[in-house]
């Protein structure tokens, strides 16, 4: 019978992977549904233990030095600690680290090669909630990620790491410190995306694509020669909540074209290519996401219709607006509208209706 269980959550997981990464391509999606598909695999994991961490943030096991990495195991631990990233109501065990940096420190926190759904997060010694993540679009569905937490030297802080749901098992922690992005330089002769800098509060009306309201993305016009572009993004706040600049590039391929998208940036990056020709509910073509200073490149052979490329930071903190990121597209041949022109989703959904 636990043979015939897991192999049903190992089929569950593979259909849902998808629709949980397409989540941070949209500012739209159905909590309760993904809630519905993470709780279809819940489970929790093995016997429990060895112990490494800490059961509660009175015992927590304290990290000497970063880097740190360790392994363990929460089953049998005790459930005391939950916290709301986006989902509520966890009763699973948790494991308490704590870390006392003498100066001030950013760190990434990555749970990403764990063996269950895992979840995430920090606290100070008053118990303040600084970082928080239960989904943070790992290569395998379901595990958590802090990409960015900043901690004040002289402080004592406790680092959770907890289970969606009733859900335990062997998990894989690393502890990094932050660093910033090299600065790049923008190639002489490239096109500038030309939006203005975000700030907090900040609403894109530019190129936000499905995240504006409403839709507005920027066409790019076909050209034989390899098209550069340099854009800016970066985080901010929203209504007091952590967001990020994304933007969306236009395609409309007139022939059947292999394309290759590749980008890099000053923060982590997510590159995303979707066929627009079902809206803002289309499909994801493909996916690439890398850290900063890295170069994600998308190669795929385009038939005739409307495509987008979507460029972004892959955290929605430690990123101030006016990162800079040089994107190109090579292959993207015939004729078209105009370089950097504006369009709404509602002006060419009728040629695909």
């Amino acid at each position: 019978m636990r043979q015939v269980t897991v192999l049903v959550s190992i089929v569950l997981m593979a259909l849902v992977s998808t629709a949980l990464a397409e989540q941070n391509t949209s500012a739209i999606f159905d909590m309760d549904e993904i809630a519905a598909q993470k709780n279809a695999l819940v489970g929790g994991g093995g016997s429990g233990g060895p112990f490494v961490g800490g059961d509660t943030i009175a015992d927590a096991f304290p990290i000497p030095s970063i880097p740190f990495y360790d392994t363990g195991n929460t089953c049998g631990y005790n459930d005391d600690y939950d916290e709301v990233c986006p989902f509520t109501g966890s009763t699973a065990p948790d494991v308490v680290y704590s870390y006392s940096p003498a100066s001030d420190i950013a760190l990434i926190i990555d749970l990403c090669p764990s063996g269950y759904d895992t979840k995430v997060y920090v606290y100070d010694d008053a118990l303040n909630v600084l970082a928080c993540n239960d989904d943070a679009g790992c290569p395998v569905a379901y595990r958590s990620r802090i990409d960015y937490v900043f901690l004040p030297g002289g402080g004592t802080y406790y680092i959770v790491v907890d289970g969606y749901g009733i859900d335990c098992g062997d998990y894989d922690l690393t502890i990094t410190e932050w660093e910033p992005c090299a600065v790049l330089t923008c190639p002489e002769g490239a096109i500038q995306e030309g939006e203005p800098e975000c700030f907090d509060g900040y609403d894109d009306m530019y190129n936000g694509g499905c995240n504006s309201v409403p839709e507005v993305f920027q066409s790019l016009a076909p050209s034989c020669e390899v098209i550069t572009i340099c854009g800016t993004s970066g985080t901010f706040l929203s209504e007091g909540t952590s967001t990020r600049d994304t933007d969306w590039f236009e395609m409309i391929v007139e022939e059947e074209s292999m394309i290759e998208v590749c980008c890099i940036a000053e923060f982590p990056l997510q590159l995303i290519t979707l066929d627009g020709s079902g809206g803002c509910f289309g499909e994801e073509i493909d996916y690439a996401r890398v850290g900063c200073g890295d170069t994600a490149c998308l190669t795929h052979l385009y038939l005739p219709g409307t495509y987008w490329i979507w460029v972004g930071p892959s955290v929605f903190e430690g990123y101030g607006c006016g990162a800079d990121y040089i994107l190109t597209i090579q292959g993207y041949h015939g004729t078209g509208a105009s370089a950097a022109q504006m369009t709404q989703w509602g002006m060419i959904k009728s040629l695909f209706d």
